[in-house]
């Protein structure tokens, strides 16, 4: 009877064996959840640096076809029906379409006034205005629609990258349905980012000198979904968690 009683009692888990046991499974569960957070904060950031180096691509071929330097990043950018010889946004549409009718610029109206997010879509795409197939070919009308044979799109249309934004036309937008902050020297020389900012977001630097100085910035504000001040790296503010063309990492280095 004693030795049957011993083995019944040995069958059974004693309180520090089932601790342990406990233990193990905690720590092997923690480290699962822990694989499964890094995948759900890098899979979104994978795509959203694919995101980035395609409208970069899109930019430099557009860039490329108009005979462009750059392509406005500064907010209030006009498309209009009809331009007077001073407005602003002929010192980049007639290097684009040097021909182009002041009077009749084949768009039918009302005027547009875009933000630098917009202006840039609106030349990768002809945006809203040309229902994203590019430019015309009628060297004086660029914004007229239809055609088979158009300048661009350079970036294709595309469900995931684009997003309505204020006044009905397109954003380029983010992993996170934000719009993406963009900058751009001017004239593609060094310090042509003066005074350009997207909302709270300025353009970045790296020990004193502007990051693409001479070239373009796309910025993602992130999973928070909020910029932040931008200026010199590593980022503070807005968890650092924003993504740009000329890093595929996290600015800052945070995953938050």
């Amino acid at each position: 009877m004693t030795l049957i009683t011993r083995r019944q009692q040995r069958a059974a888990f004693t309180l520090i064996e089932l601790l342990v046991v406990m233990a193990i499974i905690a720590i092997l569960v923690g480290l699962l959840m822990a694989g499964v957070q890094r995948v759900r904060v890098l899979g979104p950031q994978t795509e959203n640096a694919s995101r980035i180096s395609q409208i970069a691509d899109a930019i430099g071929r557009c860039k490329n076809d108009l005979k462009l330097s750059y392509i406005p990043a500064g907010g209030n950018f006009r498309i209009k029906s009809s331009y007077a010889a001073t407005d602003a946004e002929l010192d980049v549409l007639l290097r684009a379409f040097p021909n182009m009718n002041l009077s009749a610029t084949g768009y039918a109206g009302p005027t547009l006034t875009l933000d630098g997010n917009q202006t840039l879509c609106f030349f990768l795409t002809g945006g809203g205005v040309t229902n994203f197939t590019g430019f015309s070919n009628n060297p004086t009308s660029p914004f007229s629609g239809g055609g088979t044979t158009r300048k661009g799109p350079w970036l294709e249309p595309n469900t995931k990258l684009f997003g309505a934004g204020t006044g009905g036309q397109p954003w380029l937008v983010d992993v996170y349905g934000m719009p993406y902050a963009y900058f751009a020297a001017v004239d593609g020389k060094a310090g042509g980012y003066t005074g350009q900012t997207y909302g709270t977001c300025s353009p970045y630097t790296s020990g004193g000198r502007i990051m693409n100085e001479s070239g373009f910035q796309i910025i993602s504000s992130g999973r928070d979904k909020a910029f932040g001040a931008g200026g010199a790296l590593p980022a503070t503010g807005a968890a650092e968690d924003n993504q740009s063309n000329f890093s595929s990492y996290v600015l800052g280095g945070r995953l938050d």
